[in-house]
């Protein structure tokens, strides 16, 4: 037998082979290409709790020792904070005034205790509950018009001094005379939004001056 010819025949055959085996590779990666994806699980992008669970929960402005502070004892900085100005009081309100909070989707304009306090010290009415929530979520960015409240009356939208204004609340408060405390807005809860607020807010409200706010600065 020729060596020459075995050899080539030899040669011949383990390229036959390395054929195969790359043609199946080829064709394996083809069929992976338009396989199916294995499914991930996503993570759960629900917040677990809602409206009410949130205002119970949630911290509103900072509240700080002021000048206060260094005398007392022991002696605290006057911007070291002592506490939250919350907004469990209107929470009380809310569950008072049997409205569900959990029953759809709503922005709460929701009073700080301090708030409360000051303006509704006897308690609110249902109505005047209601007043302060409305149906579906607006964001504080995405106000630009008046907002129907629960009662069916609607909260008076103003832009002016670059706030914003529902009624008589500043929507995103800075409290500059209280170590530059902000009131928390668009706080997230699974079925709305909260923007805490300085004020409470009347349903007898109406807008005095029809030119308030032109000429200043939006």
């Amino acid at each position: 037998r020729d060596p020459q010819a075995a050899f080539i025949l030899q040669a011949q055959k383990k390229h036959i082979t390395t054929m195969k085996f790359a043609v199946f590779a080829v064709l394996a990666a083809s069929a992976n290409a338009f396989a199916p994806a294995a499914f991930v699980a996503r993570p759960s992008t629900g917040l677990n709790a809602n409206l009410a669970e949130t205002l119970k929960t949630m911290q509103g402005p900072h509240i700080c020792y002021g000048s206060d502070g260094p005398t007392m004892d022991p002696p605290h900085d006057e911007n070291e904070i002592k506490g939250y100005d919350n907004c469990d009081k209107f929470l009380a309100e809310v569950e008072k005034a049997g409205i569900d909070l959990s029953s759809g989707e709503y922005t709460v304009f929701a009073p700080v205790n301090s708030a409360m306090e000051k303006f509704a010290s006897g308690g609110m009415s249902a109505e005047e509950v209601k007043y302060h929530i409305a149906e579906g979520k607006h964001t504080s960015g995405s106000i630009s018009g008046d907002i129907t409240t629960l009662t069916g009356k609607a909260l008076i939208y103003e832009r002016k001094f670059r706030k914003t204004f529902m009624d008589e609340a500043i929507i995103g408060q800075v409290d500059n005379f209280g170590g530059g405390s902000a009131y928390p807005v668009d706080v997230a809860a699974d079925n709305g939004v909260i923007h805490t607020i300085s004020v409470t807010l009347d349903p007898a409200y109406t807008k005095q001056n029809a030119e308030a706010g032109l000429g200043g600065v939006a």
